[in-house]
């Protein structure tokens, strides 16, 4: 097999010094990209920060109005012809030790049809799934599973390699070519909830997919910001049920069924931890409720 070559792009807003993080981070990895693409949805525009770096190859592209799929796409557009391979990473993601190393050592002895694999989170504990979330099909035991309702299973720490349905945003790593087939579902906007879930839905009905146990990263997302809960609850229920509506395979009364069950989760965890964000959240589900029942959105294919 040819020796794959690797391309990083990280989408970014507001955040200069996570971005200058995790390019220290990449600059001191035992393999480097072979282009890095900065996709920037930020106020003003990063000038200077990147002469720091110049052990990288960085390609920068402004994106305005921030938008996380469009981001995406946007720096699957800069790619040169030189890299295979293209890993996306959060800018609050933290490398390990030889990360980078260690999932080109997977890729060089990739299973055919492979499509995508993602980095290992650390310092996320595995849990079973609780009696209710079984319940309402909101969690499951297979690691980075999606269940018929369109809802996934956690993501967790992993001690060896393992097939998965679907790969974490902050840390994943796509082959080149399938962007000549799929590209990120640019309905989801902003933040874009569960826009990695999408695609890797659709391209996981056609090619395989993994998590490689020893390309390990820490994702160092802060707390929850509660002016965000309300928009965070809407986007639970209308993201969910447009990835169900427009995806073949997964059932929609069962989503809805799902939906149900979250709302209510937000309402006892706010009630039983005193956390108004829950509480905000599950205002925000009825909002995300009330605009589908309006018909406030439609479905792309």
């Amino acid at each position: 097999m040819a020796k794959e070559k690797l391309a990083i792009i990280i989408p970014t807003k507001n955040r200069p010094g996570e971005l200058k993080r995790l390019l220290a981070g990449i600059s001191e990895q035992s393999v480097k990209p072979v282009q890095v693409i900065i996709a920037d949805g930020g106020d003003a525009p990063l000038e200077g920060l990147f002469e720091e770096f110049p052990g990288l190859k960085i390609s920068y592209v402004r994106v305005l109005p921030a938008s996380l799929t469009v981001q995406r796409n946007a720096g699957i557009r800069k790619l040169t012809g030189e890299a295979t391979l293209a890993a996306f990473f959060d800018d609050d993601i933290m490398l390990e030790k030889n990360a980078i190393e260690n999932m080109m050592d997977f890729w060089g002895s990739a299973p055919d049809n492979t499509a995508g694999a993602a980095f290992n989170i650390t310092g996320v504990m595995c849990r079973k799934p609780a009696f209710v979330e079984k319940i309402f099909l909101t969690n499951a035991e297979k690691p980075s599973s999606i269940l018929l309702s369109g809802f996934q299973s956690r993501v967790c720490s992993q001690i060896r390699t393992l097939p998965v349905e679907w790969l974490a945003g902050c840390g994943m790593v796509w082959r080149k070519n399938i962007f000549k087939e799929f590209m990120f579902d640019e309905w989801f906007t902003g933040y874009a909830r569960y826009e990695e879930i999408d695609f890797s839905y659709r391209v996981g009905r056609k090619y395989k997919m993994f998590i490689v146990a020893d390309a390990k990263i820490r994702h160092l997302n802060g707390p929850e910001n509660i002016g965000f809960s309300f928009s965070l609850g809407e986007m639970q229920i209308v993201n969910r049920v447009y990835f169900v509506r427009k995806n073949p395979g997964l059932i929609a009364p069962l989503c809805y069924w799902a939906c149900f069950g979250l709302f209510l989760n937000n309402i006892l965890k706010g009630l039983f931890y005193m956390d108004r964000r829950y509480l905000l959240r599950a205002k925000g589900n009825m909002a995300g409720f009330i605009k589908l029942f309006r018909g406030n959105f439609s479905v792309s294919c």
